[in-house]
């Protein structure tokens, strides 16, 4: 039985992507300049059908679910990670002047900025690949190449097989006019395995923001750098199961001349419900975003009702020299209000009682 795919699906996906992620990327340029080219052109031809089986089965193994690489954190539904309720659409410092704790929320935009971008791209991939491929010969599988009349790309996606189980995938881009193979530019490259492999489930793949901005410019004027992100999930990932137990690790690395500021998140989501996060991030904590950049390093556990504790340690940009750094811990509650709030030099007024935590020290 055949399903025909509907282009309309995927706007569902990239509507609410107009926010920008951790690094200034631009979240409406990525997803819906260059990822609805790719798949409204390739859904113009005839054949655009869902298949259930055909010679390209192997290669759709090698390609995660959107759902399945979600950064976690401790909101009911991580999936939904657009921006914490009030906060900033900018990933760079604490979240203030809302109810809601503060370093929930700067963890929350970080995340929220990585699930939005590798949810519109996987989206996307995934659905390319459960339509029927262009082509499957010599251990490849090739969808496209495709051009949409009003845009300056022809884009194609590859998925090769490089060992028994083992495969390399790709979405690549070249201007319209060029014919050359040379030409295309790597946006999305992947590395996954099939269910035969003892690996299936684990993986990794990066997002080339900057090559994308170089395919074009006037749909990509924020975005640089790059997002790469490693998955570690459970072999038999499709069988139910929510994707848990996992481990998604995602490095946010823009271009230092468009924006000086990095993040890496590392999740562990858990069958229980309970999870952990921990950030790296070289970013601004001033509010005014107009002082140095610090280094940022957040631990955060939550229960699964989503009460949770962060443990915070800033040093360098404008830390005094003595004491050099700044610890800190911060508590909510299920309803993510913050409960307790300490800091080892008053850089804000101390909050609560430390009982209150859902978790003790670290």
């Amino acid at each position: 039985m055949t399903k025909r795919f509907d282009p309309r699906d995927l706007r569902e996906i990239w509507a609410g992507a107009a926010l920008v992620t951790p690094g200034g990327m631009s979240q409406r340029s990525f997803t819906a300049n260059v990822l609805t080219t790719t798949l409204l052109g390739a859904c113009l031809l005839p054949s655009c059908m869902l298949q259930k089986q055909d010679d390209a089965d192997e290669y759709r193994e090698a390609v995660p679910q959107r759902e399945a690489v979600v950064v976690a954190g401790p909101e009911s539904d991580p999936a939904a990670d657009a921006s914490a309720p009030g906060a900033s659409t900018q990933a760079s410092g604490p979240i203030s002047r809302t109810p809601y704790a503060k370093w929930y929320g700067f963890t929350r935009v970080v995340r929220g900025g990585v699930n939005l971008v590798t949810a519109a791209v996987l989206g996307s991939a995934w659905a390319i690949v459960h339509t029927e491929p262009s082509s499957v010969q010599d251990g490849e599988a090739t969808w496209g190449p495709y051009t949409d009349a009003l845009e300056p790309v022809t884009y194609r996606f590859r998925v090769t097989r490089v060992a028994e189980a083992e495969y390399d995938y790709t979405l690549e881009g070249r201007p319209k006019l060029a014919t050359s193979d040379d030409a295309y530019r790597t946006v999305l490259k992947g590395h996954g395995y099939g269910k035969r492999h003892a690996q299936h489930g684990e993986g990794d793949f990066t997002i080339d923001l900057s090559a994308a901005k170089n395919l074009d410019p006037f749909a990509h004027q924020n975005d640089s750098g790059s997002v790469h992100v490693i998955h570690h999930l459970p072999h038999d990932i499709g069988h139910g199961g929510g994707a848990l137990p996992r481990s998604i690790t995602a490095e946010v690395t823009p271009d230092p001349a468009v924006n000086p500021e990095s993040f890496s998140v590392t999740s562990n989501a858990n069958l229980d419900g309970t999870g952990s996060l921990h950030v790296d991030a070289h970013a601004d904590v001033d509010d005014t975003k107009t002082t140095k950049l610090e280094d940022i390093s957040i631990d955060s556990r939550w229960r699964a009702n989503g009460a949770g504790r962060a443990d915070i340690v800033i040093a360098g940009g404008d830390v005094p020299a003595d004491p050099g750094l700044v610890s800190a811990v911060e508590c909510w509650g299920a309803d993510f209000m913050r409960s307790y709030y300490s800091d080892s030099i008053d850089l804000e007024p101390s909050e609560g009682q430390a009982p209150a935590c859902v978790y003790p020290a670290p």
